[in-house]
């Protein structure tokens, strides 16, 4: 039997249809089959992904993964309410899309059912606390917190020593608007402390 009938895909990864090409000199067609037969699931249109077998039927693969093969080698981060609400901060929000930042995107798309929010932003490569704290200033009214909320929030947990001061100046400097610059400034002052 050949490859690209028993092609070799690795449960829980997301396919472009250009990916399926090392498995036969038909990709598309490739892909319909494997989606009949149940070895593939159409997450979008050219985006498949080999599910992962649970003791509760069929799972698809994880959020970052449909990310990985929609956005091919192009960086991303995920943010949002999962990253802010457990800042401390006073966000709570809870979203029904994944908003992630990348390079390459800006848009609402339908993943396999699951909505995600793609937005075209400079991001750092390893995102830090200090950059979810930033990023939460700057999408204040996303979240639904008011910034003089998140302005007393933050100095007090500047003043139980939460967050690395410098790096939290240096990310607001690069990352973050000049109102969010001279908001941190204003927190760190009244933080006191460290400098």
């Amino acid at each position: 039997m050949s490859l690209a009938a028993r092609p070799e895909l690795e449960p829980g990864r997301a396919y472009r249809t250009r990916e399926l090409r090392r498995f036969g000199a038909n990709p598309a067609r490739l892909a319909r089959r494997l989606v009949r037969e149940g070895k593939l699931q159409q997450a979008a249109h050219g985006l498949f992904y080999a599910p992962v077998r649970s003791r509760f039927g069929q799972a698809p693969p994880s959020e970052e993964e449909i990310l990985r093969g929609f956005l091919g080698s192009s960086p991303f981060v995920i943010t949002g309410p999962p990253k802010w609400n457990v800042l401390g901060l006073g966000s709570t929000a809870m979203f029904a899309a994944t908003l992630a930042y990348n390079q390459k995107r800006t848009g609402e798309f339908n993943f396999d059912g699951r909505r995600f929010l793609l937005r075209r932003v400079y991001f750092p490569e390893r995102p830090t606390p200090e950059w979810y704290v930033i990023d939460l200033l700057q999408h204040h009214d996303m979240a639904g917190v008011s910034i003089a909320a998140l302005e007393d929030r933050l100095v007090a947990s500047l003043r139980q020593g939460r967050w690395d001061r410098e790096r939290l100046r240096e990310t607001a400097a690069r990352y973050g608007s000049r109102a969010t610059l001279e908001m941190v400034e204003r927190s760190l002052r009244q933080a006191g402390g460290a400098r």
